[in-house]
């Protein structure tokens, strides 16, 4: 199970995804605005950041810009979930040290999970996955 910040200011939005993750086994953690995610990064920092770009208050570039400045905080992989699908909005990103880039109207809350899957420390993956699922009947691992 791990521990996913998820900064995202549409109610709906927010309540597909976190139930989504949280299907997963995830714990997830939920900012509507960049100064509680940036206050929420500081107190309980997460796994991994799922982050949508255009937000009240500080935006997503803000966040991340303020992220590469803490040594801690850099380390965190972050996935941007955004409309924003410019060329410029992606390159943005990246200079931050983002993972993945997603447009939200084209890709499914399944999609978005199995792209963060990737960047979790692989004992956290999911929960759903009983811990001797690699074994074979007589303990041994499979080929």
């Amino acid at each position: 199970m791990a521990k996913i910040l998820l900064v995202e200011d549409d109610p709906f939005l927010t309540t597909m995804y976190k139930t989504r993750f949280e299907k997963e086994g995830h714990e997830v953690m939920v900012a509507s605005d960049g100064e509680t995610a940036l206050a929420t990064l500081k107190a309980t920092p997460p796994q991994l950041v799922v982050l949508d770009v255009m937000l009240p208050k500080i935006g997503g570039f803000a966040i991340l810009e303020e992220m590469q400045k803490s040594d801690s905080l850099k380390k965190i992989p972050v996935v941007v979930l955004s409309n924003l699908g410019s060329t410029e909005a992606m390159e943005k990103a990246k200079a931050f040290g983002v993972k993945e880039f997603l447009v939200k109207a084209k890709n499914t809350p399944t999609q978005i999970l199995e792209t963060i899957k990737k960047y979790l420390p692989a004992q956290t993956q999911s929960a759903n996955v009983p811990p001797n699922a690699n074994l074979t009947a007589n303990g041994k691992p499979q080929n």
